[in-house]
């Protein structure tokens, strides 16, 4: 089977998997601002801050590891590698569940967050053992390049049961306990719902894992990846984190609808990167550096094809999109416009931080981070206490688009990838078009209400899209993707065999 069917067949699993996710996480965003108040969702993303920091450290960059080590390995060296990696992640997850039950209460005087954030940060810190576990088994089964148990543990019953849970209690226990209940009762859903999958596909259990040895080589390797996914995951929660320390819960309510709804479009390249990850590191292993540099453009081109409807949809229109969370959620509008470009930079380029990542070039990547991060930090003190949200968020476009350019730099001289692909002007011209329609309807139709009127531009503007993406001519390799999953659209083959 071709790559690029490969590629299209996992990512299309993960791409499902994600968007329910998302669909599902701006779902309980839009709930829990109108049902529990700006407040409770500003400790939600505080709590969610603090506990995917918290999440990464346990983890220890182990997860990539067994992405590359796995596709590298073959029979008891391969059960070995996973399980040590399980063995080193869970211990580590309860000792950071210990420090963050025992640091919570100065946590919630630095965030400004109250006793409920105290009680939801208590509820993190329970279940964190449980989620890494779990998050663990399904990279396990992914490095096995099989996405779809990791897709239905992380993607639909963690977020599905986050949310019916946040639904339940508030009916029937009040607003506090539907902030933090969800908290505890979805990671122990996806936990005990993945671990006898990863057992029955890898033969692993619990004795195999209570008696593997630390494996050095993969301890190294995780290391500076560590560094990596912890100056990351700090970098994607800063400017949450920083409006809580130098504002107050109230502004990160306010901000999190927006950061959120840009998030949206990175789901398309984190449903691509899944499984390119392991493909890339066996092309590495196998010196297949041509390889590579195909993968990496056919994703960078699909994930920019993809998200640029939806892109075009927040810039052109922000204070619509925000305003079905309810009044005065309407002040992020110049932030989801930055965020979004932001978003639109990471779901393009993001690759390049995974192609790095699996080819030896972990280390670079933590400079990387690390300097994005210190970066990021100065900017948001500066900037925040005098432009609130919107400082926090063009902070935040200004380091993505300096680190988009580093990448590139550094891709370039390691791999020989080129900066832009001119197969890309067919997606870009496409999104000019698209967007000049989708503004042309919206003043058609003006005054309508806001879902009225977004709905209208959606569908205009991804209809005009399709149109000319396909006028344009799709490259053969999409066409081959196509064709393998429609083969009754390949009106070619049935004209060439009659």
């Amino acid at each position: 089977m071709k790559r690029e069917v490969t590629i299209a067949r996992e990512a299309s699993i993960s791409m499902a998997g994600l968007a329910f996710a998302q669909i599902v996480r701006f779902a309980y965003n839009l709930l829990a601002a109108r049902l529990l108040g700006v407040d409770a969702l500003g400790v939600y993303a505080l709590a969610v801050a603090v506990g995917q920091v918290a999440e990464v450290l346990a983890i220890g960059g182990y997860d990539a590891g067994l992405l590359r080590f796995v596709s590298q390995r073959e029979g008891e060296e391969r059960r070995q590698v996973i399980a040590a990696a399980m063995k080193r992640t869970s211990l580590v997850a309860m000792l950071a569940g210990l420090l963050l039950a025992f640091f919570s209460g100065p946590l919630t005087e630095l965030l400004h967050g109250g006793g409920l954030l105290r009680m939801t940060l208590l509820a993190v810190a329970l279940s964190l053992p449980f989620w890494v576990t779990a998050i663990m088994a399904g990279f396990a089964i992914q490095a096995h390049r099989k996405l779809l148990p990791k897709m239905v543990a992380t993607q639909l019953i963690f977020p599905g049961s986050f949310l019916i849970t946040m639904l339940v209690a508030q009916s029937v226990s009040g607003d506090d306990v539907a902030v933090v209940l969800p908290f505890l009762v979805a990671p122990l859903l996806a936990f005990f719902w993945i671990v006898p999958r990863f057992a029955s596909m890898t033969g692993i259990g619990v004795s195999d894992v209570l008696r593997s040895e630390r494996n050095r080589e993969l301890a190294w390797f995780a290391l500076p990846l560590l560094a990596i996914s912890l100056f990351s995951i700090l970098s994607h929660w800063i400017d949450v984190v920083m409006l809580g320390l130098l504002t107050d819960v109230g502004t990160v309510g306010l901000y999190q609808p927006a950061a959120r709804t840009a998030g949206l479009l990175r789901s398309v390249l984190l449903a691509f990167s899944g499984i390119a990850a392991p493909m890339i590191a066996g092309y590495y292993g196998r010196h297949e550096f041509d390889s590579i540099r195909q993968t990496y453009a056919v994703v960078s081109r699909w994930s920019l094809t993809i998200v640029i409807v939806p892109f075009l949809l927040l810039v052109l229109f922000p204070g619509e999109v925000l305003s079905v969370f309810g009044k005065g959620f309407g002040e992020g509008s110049t932030a989801l416009v930055l965020l979004a470009c932001s978003s639109l930079l990471l779901a393009w380029f993001g690759l390049g931080s995974t192609v790095l990542a699996m080819c030896g070039g972990e280390r670079l990547s933590m400079v990387n981070q690390a300097a994005a991060l210190l970066l990021q930090l100065a900017l948001h003190w500066l900037l925040i206490p005098r432009f609130g949200l919107n400082g926090a968020a063009l902070s935040t476009l200004i380091v993505m688009a300096l680190l988009t350019v580093v990448r590139m730099v550094e891709l370039r001289y390691v791999l020989d990838i080129p900066f832009f692909s001119i197969k890309l002007w067919k997606p870009l011209s496409a999104g000019v078009v698209a967007g000049v329609a989708m503004l042309a309807v919206s003043s058609a139709l003006s005054p309508q209400p806001s879902f009225m009127l977004l709905a209208m531009a959606g569908l205009t503007g991804a209809a005009v899209y399709v149109l000319l993406i396909r006028a344009f001519g799709l490259e053969q390799e999409e066409l081959e993707v196509i064709f393998k999953f429609m083969p009754f659209l390949n009106t070619q083959s049935k004209n060439e065999n009659p």
